[in-house]
């Protein structure tokens, strides 16, 4: 495959978050001392303030990679997403939207912050310690976000020969595991999807059970982003989800209710479909590739 042309499709989004851990590892000899005492702050660490003060923070940044990965493809980098240029704009949105509320979140901490302190100290005790809280504690927390271009290494001047070689093949071979992680990942994403939806259609015993219009929804919403995110050309997976539509275009799952005859059908199409799927993840290689320094 020619690599040069994923670029001109995708580019890289890279997200950084932190959060407070608001924690400290406590020693043996403490935790031997204090065993059975305030066991919601004693976990072979020791909480500075109560860990669910900062749940809605962690939300905020879960939601945001939540997201991302709707839209996204693996990229074995940490912290880095392939995003189809298609769909910059909504993730530009989304992100910035998600940004705020992390920051409205910090803030809401923030307010708390001195209280949350003070009834650490009534808690903990003698393990109270002032030095751990951070006089500013918004410098624990971080949300950013920027977008990032690959591409071919150049036969700039300062590269010799061999160095250009050898560049060149870890760009290749990080693109190739690029390739299968996000082949692996569309195809599987699509299994668990259709796999969802046949086991409602075979039901327990052969007795089927109650479809749901979203289970259908979300087939729907991966057919229609699928030519999208399919950047990396999987010809397989494109004839499985033009498969997919013949069986389940113009189907709700009211009709299915009420049509046995056409239950029947759809279910016999849809277990074919699954072991079609199935036989596509098995085939893709997994191949371990190291890329030296």
């Amino acid at each position: 495959m020619d690599y040069k042309n994923v670029f001109k499709k995708a580019c890289l989004v890279q997200l950084n978050s932190s959060v407070w851990q608001c924690s400290r590892v406590l020693n043996q000899s403490v935790l031997a001392e204090k065993l059975g005492e305030n066991t919601d702050w004693l976990r072979g660490r020791k909480y500075l303030i109560n860990p669910e003060l900062l749940g809605p923070i962690k939300t905020a940044v879960h939601q945001s990679r939540n997201q991302i990965n709707k839209f996204a493809l693996p990229f074995p980098v940490t912290s880095l997403y392939l995003i189809p240029k298609d769909t910059l704009a909504i993730i530009e949105e989304r992100l910035q939207f998600y940004k705020e509320r992390f920051w409205n979140k910090v803030e809401d901490f923030c307010a708390i912050y001195d209280a949350a302190r003070e009834e650490a100290k009534q808690v903990l005790g003698d393990l109270f310690n002032e030095t751990d809280y951070p006089a500013d504690v918004r410098t624990k927390f971080k949300f950013e976000f920027r977008y990032l271009t690959l591409g071919v290494p150049g036969k700039a001047s300062l590269l010799s020969p061999e160095i250009y070689e050898r560049e060149l093949e870890k760009f290749e071979s990080l693109m190739a595991e690029t390739r299968e992680i996000a082949m692996t990942a569309l195809r599987t994403e699509f299994g668990q999807l259709v796999t969802h939806l046949t086991d409602r259609l075979n039901g327990d015993d052969g007795n089927p059970k109650v479809l749901k219009s979203s289970m259908f929804n979300k087939l729907y919403e991966f057919l229609d982003g699928f030519r999208t995110r399919n950047i990396f050309e999987d010809q397989k997976l494109v004839e499985l989800t033009d498969q997919a539509l013949s069986v389940i275009g113009g189907v709700s799952s009211y009709g299915l209710q009420y049509n046995d005859v056409m239950r029947k059908k759809i279910q016999k199409d849809m277990n074919t479909l699954k072991d079609a799927i199935d036989e596509a993840i098995e085939e893709i290689p997994r191949r371990k590739i190291r890329l030296s320094a």
